[in-house]
């Protein structure tokens, strides 16, 4: 192997400057023109320059989507809302009224209206099916809201997955083209070696050619 391409393949594992190759190339000119080509390519392929993509703690988003997941605990308040304004219903219907007479409690059992029982009835349940309503409405709210951030870190992640994807072919294509001009030009050099010099020394060594330089 010769020192200038040593000193070719140095640059392109990255432990040589590209000033410092072109300095040291500059006596041969086909490992200069190769140079020359491949820095040429790797600028190309730096083109175009994707923004940077933020920074994301892609290991806590990728426990919660395929990790070990708890069972989901069902908060006891929403159930314990429904109860009490169930029994508040019930004890409302019933024609049951307390009294305090003479220092006592007493429970009796009074007569009311059945139109005005049903009125009140109707509007209970009116003021009740209203705030279940507005409850559900908070809570598909909510879900909606985890959704679209859950939604959105998966977007950066696949993105971030994509641009190192690209990144990684753009390299690998930009090395197998430097090494098909590399052989290229490797080969039109052993056929100059081959064939153009030997044609060439034969020509000027040629009867004509020494009487020519003769005379």
């Amino acid at each position: 192997m010769s020192n200038s391409q040593q000193v070719f393949d140095a640059w392109l594992a990255g432990d040589l400057t590209t000033d410092a190759c072109r300095n040291a190339l500059s006596h041969d000119p086909v490992w200069r023109a190769r140079f020359e080509t491949a820095a040429q390519l790797q600028q190309l392929a730096r083109q175009p320059d994707y923004p940077p993509v933020p920074q994301v703690d892609t290991s806590s988003m990728f426990r919660q989507q395929w990790g070990h997941k708890t069972p989901a605990t069902t908060s006891w308040w929403p159930r314990l809302s429904v109860g009490m304004s169930a029994l508040a219903l019930v004890i409302s219907m019933s024609p049951l009224s307390l009294q305090v007479q003479n220092g006592g409690i007493a429970l009796r059992w009074s007569e009311v209206d059945p139109m005005e029982m049903q009125l009140q009835v109707q509007q209970q349940v009116a003021a009740q099916l209203a705030s279940y309503k507005t409850e559900q409405q908070q809570y598909l709210q909510t879900q909606m809201q985890r959704q679209q951030q859950q939604q959105a870190s998966q977007l950066i992640l696949l993105k971030d997955y994509l641009t190192e994807a690209e990144q990684k072919n753009r390299r690998g294509d930009m090395l197998e083209l430097v090494e098909y001009l590399n052989q290229q030009r490797q080969a039109d050099w052993q056929y100059w070696q081959d064939n153009v010099q030997p044609t060439q020394a034969r020509l000027n060594y040629s009867p004509d050619n020494r009487i020519n330089r003769q005379n």
